[in-house]
Order: C-alpha cells, then structure tokens, then sequence
C-alpha cells in the first residue's frame, strides 16, 4: 500500500520534514490562540515544530535503512 517514493532523496526528505515541522508548529500555534488568545510564536511552539521535523527525518531514516517492500 505505502511505497519509499517520498524517501528516496535527502533533499525530498528535508523539504517534507519542513513542511511537517510548519504545519505542527501551525496547529501549536493555533492551539496557543485558543487557549491564550494570542497567535505568536513560544518556544513550547518551537520545540513542538522542531520536534516534528526530527521525528519525519527519523522514520524516513528508519524506512531508507529498511529499502523498498518486498511484495
């Protein structure tokens, strides 16, 4: 069902692990305006994004080092 297309490059990998990363840090940010009601950027927001973007880098690390499906 699921293939290693979106991981075959580092710089694929990267540009979608910024893309997560923003789109986390977005929802935290967002989170932060409900509950605060303020939209600005926390560290607590930071380190959410820069949790996610590692997270993407690390499973596709992982799905590299496993190679393609065997079908």
């Amino acid at each position: 069902m699921f293939d290693d297309r979106a991981f075959r490059t580092w710089p694929l990998i990267f540009a979608g692990a910024l893309l997560f990363g923003a789109l986390f840090g977005f929802a935290a940010m967002l989170a932060d305006l409900l509950f605060d009601g303020l939209l600005h950027l926390t560290p607590r927001t930071a380190v959410f994004a820069l949790a996610a973007f590692a997270g993407y880098v690390g499973v596709a690390a992982i799905i590299r080092r496993l190679g393609p499906p065997k079908t």
